[in-house]
């Protein structure tokens, strides 16, 4: 066989099967080894410790293998190897934005198979950085090895220019695969169970019809319904309300049989099923422009009911000295304008701007009430290891750390949620209290709604009309909202037909 083919031979035999095989070999013993110790930080140790197994094999294979006497047809396999990792890499960090969940990452996995190993230990143990750090380190130290091994032999080339180009290439790959790592670690946060602060709460302390709930009290119902009870579903802080009417309302119910046709599903699912028809009212913020979509899609018309006033309210640290924002700061800092607290009197910290999932309620409120079309900035992002492996990505909890800022509606915030070390900011100097609320001085102070599909049963109706009389409006007040400055007859007229 001719030399030349052989070679490239021996190289491509080496570069997809020892190579591949010694270093993910190494890696698994040394984890097992270091496991055994009970050592931290295993994964990383096992991959340095197999990697340096590559280094006498590149050595071995430089000084005694028969080489060719030029720069490229020696190297040119390795080097191949090495950029087609990095710039892979580059391509699937770039069609993914650095979303390590994006299947763009499959296809980096399928390209990488002979190093099946340690792509399947990225994957379910959800260090993405392996599927490139295994291979790049592998090839990059046989290379190392290699020109060293060549040299001790004699063998060393003089074309100084190709070392310095292909080096050169590299470090430029590299600074480009550390400013993709960059902008991926700019948009996430590390979540810390003792810092988080979750938009639910403990719904059992609210459950209907079992006894020492948490739920308010309801003197002499001046309604009663006894069957075909209305579904209700809602936005977790409007749970309190609504459960605690269903609880002095509905009758011949208990806690498990009331499950049917009382549920906390959240916003965004309480909407989706009220438009699939599994639930007869729901109590939320107002839609957002995918869910009347969704309605006009299926043409439902939606009955939208104001039965409370509510504040939309900004969180800080009570660390951070800055205790009030105008609306103009607000605005500048969720689309990206302000990005450090110093600009707004605060110390000089990078802002971290916490958001909401899309189609929240909390997140409807704040692109149509305070961004109003304004284009808000990426969201800081969370990704954990799921219970069947692999990873999962969204939007980031709040974080209660003393550069962080954050929104919610003031009732959970203040309410259902009590977070020892956190803030609610007035903004334009009006603190979102219950009076200014009433008085409607609070620049953010919206409506929170009862939605049906129009038109509702004759009990949905009935239980409309209760919410909208003296005892729903005071119920509504005892759980600590504020009620409507409208009247019932005006309520009603606002609650026409969308």
């Amino acid at each position: 066989m001719n030399k030349k083919y052989k070679y490239w031979l021996l190289s491509l035999l080496m570069i997809l099967i020892v190579l591949p095989a010694l270093a993910q070999a190494g890696t698994l013993l040394w984890m097992l080894i270091l496991q055994s110790l009970h050592l931290g930080g295993a994964v990383i140790s096992a991959l340095i410790a197999a990697a340096t197994c590559i280094l006498p094999v590149g050595y071995l294979w430089g000084r005694y293998m028969h080489l060719p006497d030029r720069f490229w047809p020696r190297y040119t396999p390795i080097l191949i190897a090495i950029f087609y990792i990095l710039l892979f890499w580059i391509m699937v960090m770039f069609i993914s934005d650095g979303d390590f969940t994006h299947e763009a990452f499959v296809w980096m996995g399928i390209g990488t198979i002979p190093f099946v190993v340690s792509t399947f230990l990225a994957f379910f143990g959800g260090k993405m950085w392996i599927v490139l750090c295994v291979p790049l380190v592998t090839y990059t130290l046989f290379m190392v090895a290699f020109v060293s091994g060549a040299a001790g032999a004699g063998k060393s080339l003089g074309d100084y220019k190709a070392y310095r180009n292909s080096f050169g290439l590299f470090c430029a790959l590299l600074l480009v695969v550390g400013y993709q790592g960059y902008h991926r670690e700019n948009i996430l946060i590390a979540e810390e169970s003792e810092k988080t602060i979750h938009d639910y709460f403990a719904l059992e302390d609210y459950r209907p019809f079992i006894d020492n709930n948490l739920l308010t009290p309801v003197t002499k119902p001046t309604l009663k319904i006894d069957k075909a009870w209305p579904r209700l579903d809602g936005a977790t802080a409007a749970w309190p309300v609504y459960a605690s009417a269903a609880q002095a309302i509905y009758q011949g119910l208990d806690a498990d049989s009331a499950n049917k046709y009382l549920k906390s599903s959240r916003t965004a699912e309480a909407w989706q099923r009220l438009i699939d028809g599994k639930v007869d009212l729901i109590f939320v913020a107002q839609p957002s422009a995918e869910q009347k979509k969704d309605a006009a899609d299926k043409n439902l018309k939606l009955k939208q009911i104001p039965f409370s006033r509510e504040a939309f309210v900004f969180v800080a640290s009570q660390d951070n000295p800055v205790s009030n924002l105008s609306v103009e700061q607000i605005r500048n800092i969720y689309s990206g304008k302000i990005n450090n607290w110093r600009e707004v009197g605060g110390r000089d910290e990078r802002i971290i701007p916490f958001q909401r999932p899309v189609n929240s309620g909390s997140q409807t409120v704040m692109l149509s009430k305070v961004m109003q079309g304004l284009e808000m900035r990426r969201p800081m992002q969370s990704e954990q290891v799921s219970g069947m492996g692999g990873l999962v990505r969204r939007v980031a909890n709040y974080q209660n750390v003393t550069n962080a800022l954050g929104y919610s509606f003031r009732y959970y915030a203040s309410q259902m949620d009590k977070k020892e070390g956190l803030r609610l900011l007035s903004v334009d100097g009006v603190a979102p209290t219950l009076e200014n609320i009433r008085n409607g001085s609070y620049p953010f102070t919206v409506d929170a709604y009862m939605v049906t599909i129009d038109p509702p049963s004759a009990r949905t109706q009935a239980l409309i009309d209760w919410f909208l009389g003296p005892q729903g409006q005071k119920l509504v007040e005892d759980v600590g909202y504020v009620p409507p400055k409208a009247t019932k007859e005006q309520l009603s007229a606002r609650g026409k037909s969308k």
